[in-house]
């Protein structure tokens, strides 16, 4: 590889590291505001994309009337999403941790099912320990999803921190990126 690859390369996970250590670390130390903001970012893209399906399907010269009535009501109901999202972020982010916390519960009945009936190639325990640990975050979730959404901020934090620092860590030094 030529030494201009190698640069480029380098610099390239250097700016990717320190951006994931930076955001790792606003998203630990205020795990609130960085929820909103990614429900804000998430809300403008929801405007943006119903929009442009909007316009796709009254643009959609020689397309079938299906899929441009289609596009246009998914268009307008993603663009709905959106803005109720820029109103209030917290709407969508609760109903996100309701839906984690429900998805919790229904796998954890699905492990204790696989438990009490067996199937080939797996064990009683591990699928009773699964499904107990899987019912009990689901109600915990449900009971708070605020603080579930929290702690999770908190940890895609501390692994954007480890992620960016390994990465970092690991770099060949420049010496050897010169050969």
């Amino acid at each position: 590889m030529d030494s201009r690859a190698v640069r480029t390369f380098r610099a390239f996970v250097i700016v990717t590291a320190v951006v994931a250590i930076v955001a790792g670390i606003v998203a630990v130390v205020w795990p609130r505001p960085t929820l909103v903001l990614v429900a804000l970012l998430f809300g403008v893209y929801l405007v943006v994309a119903g929009a442009m399906r909007v316009f796709a399907a009254a643009r959609g010269h020689g397309t079938s009337p299906v899929w441009r009535w289609t596009s246009g009501v998914v268009g307008a109901l993603v663009g709905v999403a959106g803005l109720v999202t820029l109103i209030d972020p917290a709407v969508p982010l609760v109903v996100y941790a309701v839906l984690a916390g429900v998805a919790f519960l229904v796998e954890g009945v699905a492990a204790l099912v696989g438990a009490l009936v067996g199937h080939a190639g797996s064990s009683r325990v591990p699928s009773v320990v699964s499904g107990v640990l899987s019912l009990l975050c689901g109600v915990a979730v449900l009971l708070a999803p605020t603080l579930a959404l929290e702690v999770f901020t908190v940890l895609a934090g501390i692994a954007l921190v480890g992620v960016g620092s390994a990465a970092l860590l690991l770099l060949p030094a420049r010496a050897a990126a010169r050969r």
